[in-house]
């Protein structure tokens, strides 16, 4: 008893150590956890294994015994024999409590990683709704946004051929492509006189060009960014039902929303200790609780490997959209004409390219999360020793 109590005072002035070095909730990151991560764990292996080492000394000093007790005094050797089975014992339940204490520090980490992913997916849902995206590819593909094109119709109706005059009706007139067509036809049949039709048509022909041969390629990028935001909202649920499966199987029953909005984080920690406090007080009990402390072990341990399956899926995504955004670069930097129009062309149009190398940016830098050492961390979650 004594020995378990001093073993059990040592571990926790171990785990306090590693707990009073770890990063503020303010400056979580990637990398600090990764490296916190590590050192704890490997503190607490070298922490068992000292203590494992210790025992094997006494193991083989009752080995001795028993070796030279044999055939001789009974009671000797059954004393021998009963030391070695309590040192059996002792060695089954230091393995078994070096499960327990490694696996609170993975349930740790692993809420630690549910916050970073979390923030980081708010902060793409933050940037895909302040995007310009729709409304810049609005004005880009409809020839009506252009005060040129507009200008255009104007001096057309004044010089209309009556011959061939003729009007839109509102549904066609709402149509970029007919709308374009029609008053390029239009022009080409006016009473002008030919120098003056081929000058008016000059003055619209890039509007004209770009709208067409863009229109398609930015419904592309319109109707896949919004691919891409539907696709975080769907991780944003995602996380947060996993969270609260995480935190339900240490007692925890308040939302990842609230949690993070009331900085609650350490009344879910204070529900894990006393659930590991649980767990320790089974190992070693007689009275049958060692089966629902098993129990809640393989709750936990489930919870800290749903965290692993969560970061590929973040990984997944984050990577999807990278490529998805290359994608788009590579559509709005394709305009064949672009340096022959480039002076006729919308600001909306660099703007455009600003937010999709901008995204790119992000997608790489700020919401990446390094991909070996996710593998790494995968590994932490599932137990995997150095």
């Amino acid at each position: 008893m004594k020995n378990t109590v001093a073993l059990l005072a040592a571990l926790a002035g171990l785990l306090l150590a590693a707990h009073a070095t770890a990063t503020p909730a303010d400056t979580l990151a990637f990398d600090r956890i990764l490296v916190d991560f590590q050192s704890e764990s490997n503190q607490t292996r070298a922490f068992f294994r000292k203590k494992q080492a210790e025992l094997s000394v006494q193991m083989s000093a009752v080995n001795i015994e028993l070796a030279t007790a044999a055939g001789r005094s009974n009671r000797r050797c059954k004393k021998a024999m009963l030391t070695k089975l309590r040192l059996m014992g002792e060695q089954d339940l230091l393995d078994a409590r070096s499960d327990v204490a490694l696996l609170k520090i993975r349930y740790r980490k692993g809420v630690d990683l549910i916050r970073v992913m979390y923030e980081k997916i708010l902060g793409l849902d933050h940037h895909f709704t302040g995007l310009h995206t729709y409304q810049y590819i609005n004005t880009l593909s409809n020839p009506h946004s252009y005060p040129e094109f507009e200008k255009a119709k104007e001096m057309l109706a004044k010089n209309q051929n009556r011959r061939y005059s003729m009007k839109l009706p509102g549904l066609l007139e709402s149509n970029p492509f007919v709308s374009a067509t029609f008053t390029l036809v239009s022009m080409l049949l006016g009473e002008n006189n030919q120098q003056d039709k081929e000058q008016e048509v000059e003055k619209i022909a890039c509007i004209l060009d770009f709208t067409v041969r863009m229109n398609a390629d930015l419904g592309v990028v319109r109707n896949e960014t919004e691919f891409l935001k539907n696709a975080n909202q769907t991780l944003k649920d995602e996380c947060q039902r996993l969270f609260q499966d995480y935190a339900r199987a240490v007692g925890y029953h308040i939302s990842l929303e609230e949690c993070r909005t009331t900085d609650d984080w350490e009344t879910l920690f204070e529900k894990l200790d006393e659930k590991i406090e649980a767990i320790e007080n089974g190992l070693s009990s007689a009275d049958g609780s060692v089966l629902a402390s098993s129990k809640d072990l393989v709750n936990i341990e489930f919870a800290t490997q749903r965290v692993s399956d969560f970061i590929t899926k973040y990984c997944n995504f984050i990577g999807q959209g990278t490529q998805y955004y290359q994608k788009f670069d590579h559509i709005v930097s394709t305009y064949q004409n672009e340096d022959a129009c480039q002076s006729q062309l919308p600001r909306q149009f660099s703007e455009l390219k600003n937010d999709i190398n901008s995204t790119i940016e992000k997608f790489s830098n700020t919401y990446n999360l390094p991909e070996i050492q996710g593998s790494r961390l995968k590994d932490l979650l599932y137990g995997a020793e150095d």
